[in-house]
């Protein structure tokens, strides 16, 4: 049986947290040794699963299962796969009618146990377990571990919200004002792919816009559409990227120098399925460099409607900064506080840090299956603010199936102003 070490009467987050990744090493590594003197002593070579399956006549599951434990280099990684008990049950009865001597099967029963025993010390069930477990795992596995509840998390929010979109994104591009080098223009466009409502009564906001300093307070944004203005709510909308005929939609100012459009459409599944992207351009509109209150360029997308994926793209002109290496991080939202609060305290912080890659220079970098006429949208905005978009540099976060409400935020630290 694992026994839980008293040495800590009140740990702190830290000291808790490596009581349990201690405790979970050792009884996992215990256990990927078990299986894989099983696995040797088998009368064929298991190189793969398939292997395992074909020669035990077990499920295919449980045969992949045993073997990702068995073969992981990370036996902290593999702690999600361990088999139920009942499961593990079944794999032992199976290599015993192998001729597994009983010793080596005892071996791996007595650990299998210690594994349940911890599971029931830490976390109660095996669900919350494998939460616990995947928190500690290499950043490349817990991605992987955390993909699969965002899915889950995903399909309910859609089925609750009665919304969801194939694609969201969202693209800024920023270049030194003409007139005043210590301030940036900028491109704003932003849009849902395949947006569609399961039911009538579904509320979507189709884009959130606005800016503020480090403390969050707004800044004054001049705004001017990207096309002429053709609508009675005043979206900027790209007619040539929207469906047709152009969706209905109705705008909310806040008094703060912030918007939101909403779809107002009734209109239910696949065959009212739209295409919505809307784009300003802002002059003179940001800060270049660092000053007191606003240290840290942030771009921020809000995550409101559930959707398959997002991509956040920053595009800057080459000789604003210079080469850079943003970052990412996504933040759950609560009242009270503002995601930028949240950002400069390292609050909320959901599972992972979204990773932000260097796409290259222009706008045939923008290309993604997810969304087929990116490129396309990307010449045409630069081309519409007259900006010559091959000198821009384009780095990128994208996320599958955000977790809602939340914001994906990507930031770097501004410059010192240049020295007179």
């Amino acid at each position: 049986m694992v026994t839980v070490s008293a040495k800590l009467a009140d740990p702190s987050f830290e000291e808790a947290d490596a009581l349990f990744e201690e405790s979970a090493s050792e009884v996992l590594l215990r256990l990927r040794k078990a299986l894989v003197d099983i696995l040797a002593s088998l009368p064929a070579e298991i190189a793969k699963s398939a292997d395992l399956h074909r020669v035990l006549q077990i499920d295919r599951k449980l045969s992949w299962c045993v073997f990702r434990v068995a073969s992981a280099s990370d036996p902290i990684s593999a702690g999600v796969h361990v088999p139920s008990r009942a499961s593990m049950r079944t794999f032992l009865k199976a290599v015993r009618k192998q001729g597994v001597s009983d010793a080596l099967i005892e071996s791996a029963s007595r650990v299998a146990a210690d594994f349940e025993d911890l599971v029931d010390s830490y976390a109660g069930d095996r669900a919350t377990f494998d939460s616990m477990v995947s928190a500690l795992a290499p950043d490349e596995a817990a991605e992987q571990i955390d993909l699969v509840h965002r899915r889950l998390a995903f399909r309910g929010q859609r089925h609750i919200l009665g919304a969801y979109a194939k694609t969201h994104l969202k693209f800024i591009a920023m270049q030194p004002n003409a007139e005043n080098p210590a301030l940036l223009d900028g491109i704003q466009v932003q849009g849902f792919v395949g947006l569609r409502q399961l039911r009538g009564d579904a509320s979507l906001v189709i884009s959130y816009s606005g800016a503020r300093n480090d403390d969050g307070t707004p800044l004054d944004m001049r705004r001017a559409p990207l096309e002429p203005i053709h609508n009675s709510h005043s979206m900027a909308l790209l007619q040539g990227f929207c469906s047709q005929p152009l969706p209905e939609l109705r705008v909310v100012e806040n008094g703060e120098n912030f918007m939101r459009a909403e779809l107002a459409t009734r209109d239910v599944g696949k065959r009212a399925a739209i295409d919505c992207v809307e784009g300003h351009v802002r002059l003179a509109a940001l800060p270049r460099f660092s000053s007191e209150g606003n240290r840290i360029g942030h771009t921020v997308m809000a995550v409101r409607t559930p959707c398959e994926s997002i991509i956040l793209d920053l595009a800057l002109r080459k000789d604003t900064y210079g080469p850079l290496q943003p970052k990412a991080s996504a933040h759950a939202e609560f009242p009270g506080i503002s995601v930028w609060e949240a950002v400069a305290k390292d609050l909320y912080r959901l599972p992972g840090r979204p990773a932000v890659k260097y796409l290259g220079r222009g706008p045939s970098v923008l290309h993604t299956p997810d969304y087929p006429r990116y490129t396309e949208l990307g010449r045409y905005v630069f081309e519409r603010a007259g900006w010559n978009g091959d000198d821009f540099d384009v780095y990128r976060c994208q996320v599958d199936y955000p977790v809602l409400p939340s914001s994906i935020v990507m930031d770097f630290d501004l410059p010192d102003p240049p020295q007179e």
